[in-house]
């Protein structure tokens, strides 16, 4: 019984101690299946006095990386940068201000940058998306969309071949913005009250009157 007992213990010990000497074939180590880090990119683009983007296309920017933006404004009016969320779709270029509203209400913007005319610089930083992908920015300034301002951005690709956009008709009376429109009455009105103020200054004081000569006395 007990001789049959110790070879029962010398049989176990044996496995044990192979057991501990073979190496492990388990799965490899939680950090060889981590995606690689995130990359980093940058665009650099300039809104135009035409109601435009410089660029306006954007392509092979990096996916799932740390995107910085510089966007300066070489124009004297307020402008945006805002790409939106939805994938491979195109804004309908005959939406309202309200419809572009309610679009990227629905599709929330994937960044969005602002300047205020007069040569200011803007900078921003988003994540972009992880998988290959085209999406279309816009100015959401009332008024600037209607008259052209918008691009496409690719990212981890080049943009299709058949995209199109209508061209830019820049300032026009027929194009203006509400804000724009404003401000040019406001520099009319201006100039008109500078006119009428001028044909009623008071006559120039340097400048003496002739008197009235009376009646001649008689010698």
């Amino acid at each position: 019984m007990l001789e049959r007992a110790a070879v029962v213990l010398g049989v176990l010990a044996l496995l044990v101690g192979v057991a501990v000497a073979t190496p492990s074939t388990g799965a490899s180590s939680p950090h060889a299946s981590l995606p690689a880090a995130s990359g980093t990119g940058s665009i650099v683009l300039a809104a135009t006095e035409d109601y435009g983007y410089q660029p306006a296309d954007l392509e092979q920017v990096p996916t799932a990386s740390n995107i910085s933006v510089t966007f300066t404004d070489q124009s004297a009016l307020q402008h945006s940068f805002t790409i939106s969320s939805r994938e491979g779709y195109v804004i309908p270029t005959g939406y309202s201000d309200a419809q572009l509203a309610q679009f990227l209400a629905t599709y929330p913007p994937m960044f969005s940058l602002l300047v205020n005319g007069s040569g200011e610089v803007a900078t921003g930083n988003f994540t972009s998306p992880a998988t290959p992908g085209w999406y279309e920015f816009v100015c959401d300034v009332s008024g600037h969309f209607q008259n052209g301002m918008y691009g496409f951005i690719a990212f981890g690709e080049n943009l299709p071949s058949n995209l199109t956009r209508t061209p830019r008709t820049g300032l026009g009376l027929s194009n203006l913005s509400p804000l724009d429109g404003v401000a040019i009455v406001v520099v009319i009105v201006a100039l008109l009250l500078s006119v009428v103020l001028w044909r009623r200054r008071p006559p120039n004081s340097a400048t003496p009157s002739r008197p009235e000569r009376g009646p001649e006395r008689p010698n």
